[in-house]
């Protein structure tokens, strides 16, 4: 019985997620680029950093 509880516990879990409204999409991309271009960034300096000689 326990196993069955549990199975349809993790079945339920594994269900498609909740939609989230679109104005909350589009933020959340907008978030995401935004990152990308953050990382692109800390990436170039990093490699800048990495290229000047020791002083």
């Amino acid at each position: 019985m326990r196993v069955v509880i549990l199975l349809s516990l993790l079945l339920a879990a594994c269900g498609p997620s909740g939609k989230i409204a679109e104005s909350q999409r589009q933020d959340l991309d907008k978030a995401k680029a935004v990152q990308q271009q953050v990382d692109s960034y800390n990436q170039q300096l990093q490699q800048h950093t990495d290229s000047s000689p020791a002083q």
